[in-house]
């Protein structure tokens, strides 16, 4: 993706703990993109996939102030596989031209690696983007109770969001690295410096 780097991209299943173990590679000086500030950027009034979100799926996802009504969005494309595909349509490229410009923004700033926090890096088909895609996980039990309380929904809701990616035993068998987030917050902090030793990230 990006000459004179190595970009790596991030992504595991819902609520398996991408933003945390992201976080945790900050702090130790790593370049890190976030996809989906970036999706929320794009869907800002008078931004592109605004206008083409708006088209395709009428006034119903506004706000009355006249912004993007994500969570009502997001119900939407929850239930509806042809509409989420839709929705992926406008927003996947989009996203990875924004990202693209990114590196090519931090290649100049002299960062020769860089991790890009993706959810749906194998689901979009954008793996062969990337130098390699590290998978954060953790057990199914924990990923449904963390979906459940971070979404304040049921766990029938709950398994419904978890079923519409990839199974994280897809996920990790296509991962370059896997970092498991199921124990202590200290131990999944270990994993992450380990990592950067192993692929000499500086």
């Amino acid at each position: 993706m990006a000459k004179g780097a190595k970009v790596y991209g991030l992504t595991g299943g819902i609520s398996t703990g991408k933003s945390t173990v992201c976080a945790y590679f900050k702090e130790l000086g790593v370049a890190v993109i976030d996809a989906d500030h970036i999706s929320r950027d794009i869907c800002q009034p008078g931004k592109a996939a605004f206008y083409k979100i708006r088209e395709v799926f009428g006034e119903t996802v506004l706000t009355p102030e006249g912004k993007l009504d994500r969570e009502k969005l997001a119900q939407i494309v929850f239930s509806d596989a042809v509409k989420r595909k839709q929705l992926e349509a406008i927003t996947h490229p989009l996203i990875m031209e924004a990202i693209r410009h990114q590196i090519e923004t931090l290649v100049k700033e002299g960062k020769k690696n860089i991790l890009v926090e993706a959810a749906l890096i194998f689901e979009a088909g954008y793996e062969k983007d990337f130098d390699g895609v590290i998978v954060v996980t953790c057990t199914p039990e924990q990923q449904l109770k963390r979906c459940m309380q971070k979404r304040r929904i049921s766990m029938t809701e709950a398994k419904k969001w978890i079923q519409t990616q990839l199974s994280l035993e897809e996920k990790e068998k296509r991962a370059m690295v896997v970092i498991d987030n199921s124990q202590t917050p200290k131990q999944t902090q270990e994993k992450v410096k380990e990592l950067l030793q192993k692929l000499s990230w500086r």
